[in-house]
């Protein structure tokens, strides 16, 4: 099969944006007295918590202003709310994030016959800090609004909260300890009596405040309640604007720990810490980061290739073991922090496999290595009271802050040294926080990835995790044998649905800008001894049942991709239905260079997971920019420096389909109660589906890829006209159309949206030219994070003659700001193709009528 270069948009026509806007569907709007019946109460509470803790902490600290954080749960949407609470005097904006919930007696959507349905209520959930003056004012509308519907100029958007409140509440315990996880895992530490481990660290997060001397007053604050339980910082106080975080980390003893847990068992809530306001969440530190197998098998010398050129990408992980036979000479190793020095022979694992994966991919599978060598900059080190010395940032490091540093030293310098990797346009991070799995909002980490991504215009592909716990499938190994291999997979994934809600993603895999890659359940390797292990999975195109799964922000598509992480054998059980994952060294798995005993400089394992899987999108990366740069070199001005990045994000994903596994998925888990959304629902399992990277880097005679590159403003709309090919005009032939469009978006912390820039464009509908007919992800879901990938075919007549043109118009809106002055830079990916083999020389006529467009603009 012949490779023909991929082609290139002219340059994109500037149109005027279309006009109209999208309803909602109507809520049920409450009697004005059933409002004040059920909110009455929860006013009166909130006073009386107020008066309460102003007691408390006003015998800790004197002089402190007594705060409160208000959580105000709506249900429908309230615009402009922010700017309402600006303009109540001692009230400050906090934050805000979408919710749903299940519809009740009060709140619920009608259909067009004004009619209960059950669809779920959209709602929000803001924040806002209150002082005395705040609250009283705050009291002050409520009761007016009771009397009148009239409220003071500039306070009549509260006649609209008052209306929709679903809840009013104080900001407490559930969600600083008990959403967090840190209450359960306190508990679990107070279970062993362990002498070495008296003191227990943790981490708290403030609520950010816009004024910097608020923020050093609740730092002392913080201090001094911290001292009052005898405990003591851990790490320095870490504030990033940019993101909206403030952070430090801390230890109290046993004993306060094991004090305040009581309490909380005893509902005694007089605990001076918890009470706080400024304290937004507790967190747990000390989590592992990384985990590698530990016995290893020989491998043979690494071929000989030439290494040159500037570095493309750069890893963030463990310190590597750069004197195997097989990296040698490949890496530029940027050991800044001197990590190297905390490890022992042999524990350089991690970095080594992530290393070996991207400039070789998997070893069985015989491929070329990268030509150019690849930056990497360790950021963790082996934790020396773990099992195996896994690989973490220690407790009193943030792990955001050695990202940041790293990457800025990448691209500016540190100090006196100049920007070490700043040719680096993409970023791999093959871990994640398993003590923190994506809920409802973005992690910090992930936030810090947007801004970093954003600011240096450099991709990063992150991992989304794995769950390395047993499953019970609810038959023992006799009755597994037995079955078919699709009643095997019936199995497993009905059990791993059941658990979906505790195999969310972990940060900072919810990154908007980022690339999210999960596994699939294959690779390269022969199985040469199975042992007591079974493929309790049996289906190469479903994701690996180690996963964590989606969805993303705002239900966003998360993963984007799934690339081969390894096929994953669990042991059977000896008794019971309890099947453990096995960290065999064996086959099956991705053959990876690994460090060895001392002076082995040759060793190799067998590894799987969702890192392995982001390292091949790393690699795959890699030679996608190497088809950039031909195309740079031989059309001048076509793709800019700053868009470079982004386009190898919108190839990436382009080159994913979810043909095989949504079929899988479909006979397997589809009922009648999601059938609706079930595209939608599956997408949390596999993202836009397994990513074919060859697809994107060349063409054939029956498939052509065009690309174009932008940069777009608030309410422009970029229009692009892909040619038809004469030789599917009038035709039945089957045809697939793809389109994919990916930008980077700076974020705003402190809206519910984050994302300030939303692009998109309208899909082809199958009354169009081609008769296409919409495949795979769901429409909406699409447009939700930063990647739109839409996959149209059709096997009907088509209706158009030589030189019809087919329109994609990119469109540019403010999403998380109300004007949007940024200038965003876009890629755009548009493929038509017919099955291979056919004799329809699709990519030849494409070609030669883009060239025409481009002459045509010329002139």
């Amino acid at each position: 099969m012949a490779e023909l270069p991929l082609l290139i948009f002219p340059q994109a026509k500037i149109v005027d944006p279309p006009k109209g806007r999208a309803g909602f569907p109507p809520l049920n709007a409450l009697a004005k007295q059933v409002q004040i019946s059920r909110l009455t109460p929860q006013f009166e509470t909130l006073e009386k918590q107020f008066r309460a803790d102003q007691a408390i902490l006003s015998a800790s600290i004197a002089g402190i202003e007594p705060e409160m954080v208000l959580v105000i749960e709506t249900a429908g949407r309230l615009e402009d709310f922010q700017r309402a609470i600006a303009n109540t005097p001692g009230l400050e904006w906090l934050a805000e994030w979408d919710e749903e919930f299940e519809p009740d007696e009060y709140f619920f959507n009608k259909d067009s016959k004004q009619q209960k349905t059950d669809k779920l209520v959209e709602g929000r959930l803001y924040l806002a800090m209150t002082n005395q003056q705040g609250l009283s004012e705050l009291l002050a509308l409520w009761n007016q609004w009771q009397k009148t519907n009239d409220l003071p100029p500039g306070k009549a958007k509260w006649r609209d909260v008052f209306s929709q409140i679903k809840v009013i509440r104080r900001w407490g315990i559930q969600e600083q300890l008990i959403e967090t996880g840190v209450l359960d895992i306190w508990r679990e530490d107070l279970e062993y009596e362990d002498t070495a481990h008296q003191l227990i660290n943790f981490q708290v997060e403030f609520f950010y405040r816009r004024d910097r001397q608020t923020r050093k007053q609740n730092e002392a604050v913080f201090k001094t309640l911290l001292k009052e339980l005898s405990g003591q910082l851990i790490s320095p106080f870490l504030e990033y604007p940019e993101i909206g975080f403030h952070a430090a980390k801390a230890q109290l003893t046993r004993n306060s720990i094991q004090s305040i847990v009581e309490k909380i068992d005893r509902n005694e809530l007089d605990i001076n810490l918890l009470k706080l306001p400024s304290i937004m969440f507790f967190r747990p530190t000390g989590q592992s980061l990384t985990s590698s197998p530990d016995e290893t098998a020989p491998i043979e010398a690494a071929p000989e290739y030439p290494v040159r050129g500037d570095p493309i990408v750069a890893i963030l992980d463990g310190v590597p073991f750069s004197q195997h036979t097989w990296l040698k000479d490949r890496l530029i190793l940027d050991d800044a922090d001197e990590l190297e020095n905390e490890y022992q022979p042999g524990n350089r694992k991690h970095g080594t496999a992530m290393a070996s994966l991207v400039i070789h991919g998997e070893l069985d599978a015989n491929e070329l290595p990268l030509t150019r060598p690849v930056y990497f900059r360790p950021i963790m080190q082996p934790n020396p009271h773990a099992k195996n010395r896994v690989e973490h940032v220690p407790d009193e490091v943030f792990y955001e802050d050695r990202i940041e540093r790293a990457v800025r030293r990448m691209f500016e310098g540190e100090g006196d040294v100049p920007a070490q990797a700043d040719t680096v346009k993409i970023i791999n991070l093959s871990f994640g926080d398993p003590s923190r799995m994506f809920i409802h909002t973005l992690s910090p980490c992930a936030k810090l990835l947007d801004w970093l991504s954003w600011k240096y215009k450099v991709l990063f592909c992150v991992s989304t995790g794995n769950i390395n716990e047993s499953i019970d499938l609810g038959v023992s190994e006799d009755e597994f044998n037995c079955l078919s291999d699709a009643e095997k997979t019936q199995i497993t994934l009905t059990k791993i649905n059941e658990t979906a809600r505790h195999r969310r993603i972990i940060s900072p895999a919810e990154s908007l800008n980022s690339i999210t890659v999960g596994a699939s359940h294959s690779d390269s390797s022969t199985i040469s001894y199975w042992a007591r292990r079974v493929d309790i999975l049996p289906e190469t195109k479903l994701f690996s049942p180690t996963n964590c799964l989606g969805h993303g922000f705002r239900r966003s598509i998360k993963p984007d991709i799934l690339l081969p992480g390894g096929q994953q054998l669990f042991n059977t059980p000896p008794i019971g239905s309890s099947f453990k994952l096995s960290e065999s060294i064996l086959s099956p798995g991705q053959k990876v260079a690994v460090e060895g005993q001392p002076g082995d400089q040759s060793a190799s394992s067998y590894t799987r997971g969702s890192s392995n899987a982001t390292a091949l999108a790393s690699r795959a990366g890699a030679k996608i920019y190497e088809v950039i740069d031909t195309l740079r070199q031989q059309t001048a001005g076509a793709i800019q420096e700053n868009q470079i990045a982004v386009l190898i994000k919108a190839l990436l994903v382009h080159s994913a389909s979810r043909e095989g596994a949504e079929e899988a998925l479909d006979q397997h888990l589809k009922t009648p109660a999601n059938s609706r959304q079930f595209k939608s629902y599956a997408s949390k399992f596999i993202g836009y589906g397994n990513a074919n990277i060859s697809r994107v880097l060349a063409c054939t005679e029956q498939r052509a890829t065009v690309i174009g590159c932008g940069h777009i403003g608030e309410k422009q709309v970029h229009e692009y006209r892909f040619p038809l090919p004469p030789s599917l005009a009038n035709s039945k032939q089957w045809r697939r159309l793809t389109i994919t469009l990916a930008w980077f978006t700076p974020i705003n912390p402190n809206h519910r949206y984050l994302r300030q820039a939303k692009l998109f464009f309208e899909a082809p509908k199958n009354t169009d030219l081609l008769g296409l007919s919409r495949q795979e992800a769901e429409w909406n879901q699409v447009r939700r994070g930063t990647v739109q990938h839409e996959i149209l075919e059709s096997s009907k007549v088509s209706y158009y003659q030589d030189g019809d043109e087919l329109v994609i118009p990119v469109q540019c809106n403010s999403d998380a700001v109300d004007k949007l002055d940024e200038q965003i830079p876009y890629a755009l990916a548009v493929t038509m193709e017919v099955k291979e083999g056919i004799s329809i020389p699709i990519y030849q006529e494409i070609r030669s009528r883009i060239q025409t467009q481009i002459k045509i603009e010329q002139r």
